[in-house]
């Protein structure tokens, strides 16, 4: 059984059509077209042209009824009914989400790693349905996988990740921040999710502006707080209010590892959005709406063929 897939591109046309009908119903019920003869024309005279058929009583008058047909046809069109563009092209990358998992000593060895894993895992998990990207980082940053629709790749990825996968030691989030919007630009993402797993070691000005700069290009900044056990003796304490920073100048929210909950709520909803987006509904489907204004010409027709009566 074919379901024809249709899909209001401007609903707020609709208010029009009940309006329209309304309004002609009023007109119709209400008005009286000789209302205005009365006063001007020998009763007798007027009697003689009815008698003749050259008089339309108000209450016989489908005027009304066809302006406010025409007026309804035309606000269903101007809704913008559309029908699936088979011809579309394919949207992969408009929502895609890039990991960005910090491997700097303070954050394998300080106790909290394996919340830190749980958590990049579950989100590959949970939101494997949008296109997902992995980069890891310390001192330099990595690019582990460009947005895939595969997320069992990543997992592996995040399975064997540990101290010694990384060949320098420090974190700088800045350039990684600048890696993901690279990529993400490379693979033509509209409103993308970049998402720091991290303890914040390293944030500092130049983090904080690069968030800011990829907020105000459309990317969201959320970061996912690791917090260690026990630093390692010589390492940096964990520096959470570094990534409220950039969480605020991202546009995204912070979570800790071992609940991410709200993380997910709003990875999900901003599916949600892309997925109902003006510019992309407008490519993926095609505007019948002409159609309507066209048929709307039909009773337009009939009422000026007709014979005007007095």
């Amino acid at each position: 059984m074919y379901v024809l897939d249709i899909e209001l591109l401007r609903p707020i046309w609709l208010i029009g059509v009940p309006l329209a009908l309304l309004t002609g119903g009023l007109i119709a019920f209400t008005s009286s077209g000789l209302a205005r003869w009365h006063r001007v024309i020998d009763p007798d005279l007027l009697n003689a042209l009815r008698k003749l058929g050259q008089v339309t009583e108000a209450r016989n008058d489908p005027g009304p009824w066809l302006l406010a047909l025409a007026a309804a046809l035309v606000a269903f069109g101007l809704a913008g009914p559309a029908t699936r563009d088979p011809d579309a092209p394919t949207l992969r990358n408009l929502d895609a989400i890039m990991i960005l998992l910090d491997l700097s000593p303070s954050v394998t060895e300080g106790g909290g790693f394996d919340d830190a894993q749980a958590a990049v895992s579950r989100l590959i998990d949970r939101h494997g349905t949008r296109p997902l990207a992995l980069g890891v980082y310390s001192a330099e940053s990595f690019l582990v996988s460009v947005p895939t629709d595969d997320p069992s790749v990543l997992q592996t990825v995040i399975a064997v990740a540990d101290a010694q996968t990384m060949p320098v030691q420090g974190s700088r989030p800045d350039r990684a921040l600048d890696m993901a919007q690279q990529t993400l630009t490379d693979a033509s993402a509209a409103r993308p999710d970049v998402v720091l797993v991290s303890d914040g070691g390293g944030v500092g000005p130049e983090a904080v502006d690069r968030a800011r700069q990829m907020a105000a290009a459309g990317t969201r900044i959320s970061a996912v707080f690791v917090s260690p056990d026990a630093p390692p003796y010589g390492m940096p304490p964990a520096h959470r209010e570094g990534l409220v920073a950039i969480t605020a100048a991202g546009g995204g929210i912070l979570v800790d590892a071992s609940d991410i909950r709200e993380l997910d709520s709003i990875l999900t909803a901003r599916r949600g959005a892309v997925a109902t987006d003006a510019a992309s509904r407008n490519l993926r489907y095609r505007d019948q709406g002409r159609w309507f204004v066209g048929l709307a010409l039909l009773p337009l027709a009939l009422l000026f063929r007709r014979r005007r009566p007095l």
